[in-house]
């Protein structure tokens, strides 16, 4: 059926279209597309945006998740002592921290039981 035929803008062919259509990856498409778009409005993310328009964006993610983890083990000793000295720290964030574990602590308790009398 030809493109501008008027029997493809019928209900049954539209909806024949659409179940032949394989949704997820063309909403991979659209969000490549529009991602794409929006970085080539700024002059900054344009190499960004071409290498996203040339590898896809589940590509392009997957590689940053890479990346990530790769920074996380390189330094995972200097993260790990940031995070001992904001622990021990009298600051916000180590108060925090603290009542995140404690809370935690407490949960653990309250679900075997321990709170009851």
């Amino acid at each position: 059926m030809a493109w501008l035929d008027p029997q493809w803008f019928t209900l049954e062919a539209l909806t024949a279209e659409w179940r032949r259509k394989d949704v997820r990856k063309w909403m991979i498409g659209v969000i490549t597309v529009t991602v794409v778009l929006i970085l080539l409005s700024q002059p900054e993310t344009v190499p960004t945006a071409l290498t996203i328009d040339s590898v896809g964006i589940d590509v392009f993610l997957a590689l940053l998740e890479m990346q990530i983890m790769v920074v996380v083990l390189l330094y995972r000793e200097q993260l790990l002592q940031w995070l001992r000295t904001a622990d021990a720290a009298d600051d916000v964030l180590g108060a925090l921290m603290r009542k995140l574990v404690s809370l935690g602590r407490n949960m653990r308790l309250v679900i075997r039981g321990s709170f009851r009398e």
